[in-house]
């Protein structure tokens, strides 16, 4: 499985790069009034609108100014096109399917969200389902 490394909040994530349609820096992002609260706006992208999410407010992380680092993942998502934005895109890395742990059967918060766990070395990425994320969100954004 091939994955697009990002950090949210000091820790690391990672998204299937299936799902990964571009990565982009942060530009100006037009609110939305009464949108759901983790969406933050939308943005042009070529032509087409193309909701924003924060994501760091979405998993109820407490939210951080944005950086030169900070950019946005656009998704494709249920056929759609949905950004989100994250403190800073590090990589793209190859695992093994035997590198990746299941979330386990213990209660989670966000374990809906969590696909596995990949192992590289002493490093744990929390890889997650865009999908189940964003479900809500990118059909009513």
């Amino acid at each position: 499985m091939q994955v697009v490394v990002f950090k949210l909040n000091d820790q690391e994530f990672a998204f299937h790069i299936q799902s990964v349609k571009e990565i982009i820096k942060i530009t100006a992002i037009t609110h939305v009034p009464n949108a759901q609260e983790s969406v933050q706006g939308i943005i042009n992208l070529r032509g087409m609108v193309t909701p924003i999410i924060n994501l760091a407010e979405r998993f109820g992380f407490k939210e951080k100014p944005t950086t030169e680092h900070s950019r946005i993942i656009i998704l494709n998502i249920f056929e759609s096109t949905v950004g989100v934005i994250v403190d800073s895109v590090s990589e793209v890395l190859m695992f093994k399917d035997e590198d990746i742990l299941a979330p386990g059967d213990e209660p989670l918060v966000l374990e809906k969200f969590i696909h596995g766990i990949g192992m590289l070395g002493d490093r744990l990425l929390i890889l997650l389902k865009p999908e189940e994320i964003l479900g809500g969100i990118s059909q009513s954004a």
